[in-house]
């Protein structure tokens, strides 16, 4: 809600993520899991991936993402919003953003 990223390590610790590497080694870990994927039958992989769609379907993905539309766009319109457009018109965006994370900082 606060917009916060959530680092890679994070993302791992909370079930995110299957792993949690360097930058360094982003890249190599990829291609490393992408060969193994490669390994499949295209058939298998196919099937494996319709199963975990249907499932994130059958968790109301896309009534999630209707109402999400929805209601982006009525927030468009909330005083915030408006005031953070109006900062950003006037004093720029790094003013606008400043005003609107300044409250979230330690």
């Amino acid at each position: 809600m606060t917009g916060d990223l959530i680092e890679g390590r994070k993302a791992y610790e909370i079930g995110w993520a299957i792993e949690a590497v360097p930058a360094a080694n982003l890249d190599d870990t990829a291609l490393k899991l992408a060969a193994r994927m490669s390994h499949i039958g295209k058939d298998l992989l196919t099937a494996n991936k319709y199963i975990v769609n249907k499932g994130v379907e059958l968790m109301g993905r896309t009534l999630l993402q209707q109402i999400a539309v929805e209601h982006d766009a009525i927030a468009h319109l909330a005083p915030e919003a408006l005031e953070f457009n109006k900062i950003a018109w006037e004093e720029g965006l790094k003013a606008a953003l400043e005003w609107r994370d300044g409250p979230f900082r330690e």
